[in-house]
């Protein structure tokens, strides 16, 4: 005959698996928290980076814009060579790696997005004349078409950084 089996038998035969077992799936539950925390905290720094530069993004296309309004409306003169109070002859500003920290650049009205007021910065290039063809050719809708066969070329060059570090730098020609 067989002998019976106890109940406290298959206790001792265990000897603490169910243990090993529990502290394993709390570990790999704890690294796939830490994993899913690190990719929440990397999306919310994009995110930043992403609004930064969009900040950034609007505030020089803001410079282009007065600085085309300067071009259009005011009469610039230009050095005779190099750049003087954002005016340039020539391209020769590009050459200087640090021109828009300690060059002679101009600085445009302040523009306000949430919070922050950041300040673009602005070039203006003499790019000479160009021949078009009369009438009907209107780039400006703010006024009149020219009648004009040649009109004077500027490159527009505006730079806007925010607090955070994020810089964008955009060119636009413009005729008048």
């Amino acid at each position: 005959m067989k002998p019976i089996p106890s109940i406290g038998s298959a206790r001792r035969n265990q000897s603490g698996v169910s243990l090993i077992v529990v502290l394993l799936l709390l570990v790999i539950l704890t690294l796939l928290g830490i994993a899913s925390l690190r990719g929440a905290i990397m999306q919310e720094r994009m995110a930043a980076n992403t609004m930064a530069r969009s900040m950034a993004f609007q505030v020089a296309e803001g410079g282009l814009r007065q600085a085309e309004i300067i071009a259009r409306d005011g009469t610039i003169t230009f050095p005779g060579s190099g750049c003087t109070a954002g005016r340039c002859k020539d391209a020769s500003w590009m050459s200087t790696a640090d021109f828009w920290t300690g060059g002679t650049y101009q600085t445009g009205s302040a523009i306000s997005i949430g919070s922050n007021s950041i300040t673009p910065k602005f070039i203006i290039e003499d790019f000479g004349k160009t021949s078009i063809s009369p009438a009907g050719n209107c780039i400006d809708m703010s006024k009149p078409c020219m009648q004009s066969t040649s009109q004077k070329v500027y490159r527009i060059t505006s730079q806007a950084a925010t607090p955070t570090g994020a810089e964008v730098i955009l060119q636009s020609l413009y005729r008048r």
